[in-house]
């Protein structure tokens, strides 16, 4: 099997202590902060700095943060092509060598996708389930009426439907990721575009023309992996 790139990122001010990295050799933490750099190395992960304005802003630094999730970051990057494989996540994912064991067998199962990701925890079968959702929380909330009127647009002209099921953009394990770059690129766009963090309404809104090269699995499928602010 290729050798897998394991990455993961913070921006911004608010966070500032990593999980352990998965994997010494090839795990990458990728940030514009570099009060951090001794947690990142402490934790064996190779520090990349990212020269994006740092602040406190939440928005803006969640904005930042796709740059990363959605592999834009891979045109500055050269040193990155020897990749084939990559896996994101969230700095929120614990990720252990326990881990990484299950991901390879599901790359290995699943090598004709481009993409593996997971639903949502809690069952959200429409696109306004996660509006909902993303009501709650101030960040994604300022600028939902631009989500809202994009979402309402794609649907009626008939470029994707209300109902899908919603997935977590938490992982991300990308397996033939030039298959799906032009989603990629557009759901970073989107968000940018209408400074819009929330990602995950453009992801079930845009990935819906790209359902035949995305592996969905359920939440629980991976065992070993942990969820929670270190």
């Amino acid at each position: 099997m290729d050798t897998i790139l394991f990455i993961s990122c913070i921006f911004g001010t608010k966070f500032k202590k990593v999980h352990l990295s998965p994997d010494k050799d090839n795990s990458f933490f990728f940030t514009n902060n570099p009060t951090i750099k001794e947690e990142v190395i402490k934790k064996n992960w190779r520090y990349i700095y990212v020269n994006m304005e740092l602040t406190n802003d939440i928005i803006k630094s969640s904005l930042q943060s796709k740059y990363i999730k959605f592999l834009i970051f891979l045109k500055d990057y050269p040193q990155f092509d020897k990749y084939n494989k990559i896996v994101y996540f969230d700095h929120k994912e614990n990720v252990s060598n326990k881990t990484i064991i299950e991901i390879k067998k599901l790359i290995q199962d699943n090598s004709n996708s481009s993409l593996i990701i997971r639903r949502t925890p809690s069952l959200k079968t429409k696109i306004q389930d996660e509006i909902n959702a993303a009501m709650g929380q101030k960040r994604y909330r300022q600028n939902i009426e631009k989500t809202k009127m994009f979402v309402d647009h794609i649907i009626k002209i008939g470029e994707a439907s209300q109902n899908v099921r919603i997935c977590n953009t938490g992982l991300l394990i990308y397996i033939n990721r030039e298959n799906i770059n032009e989603l990629l690129n557009d759901v970073y766009n989107k968000c940018i575009e209408h400074t819009q963090p929330e990602c995950q309404i453009y992801w079930a809104l845009l990935s819906q023309k790209y359902k035949n090269l995305i592996k969905e699995i359920e939440w629980t499928y991976i065992k070993n992996i942990k969820r929670y602010i270190p």
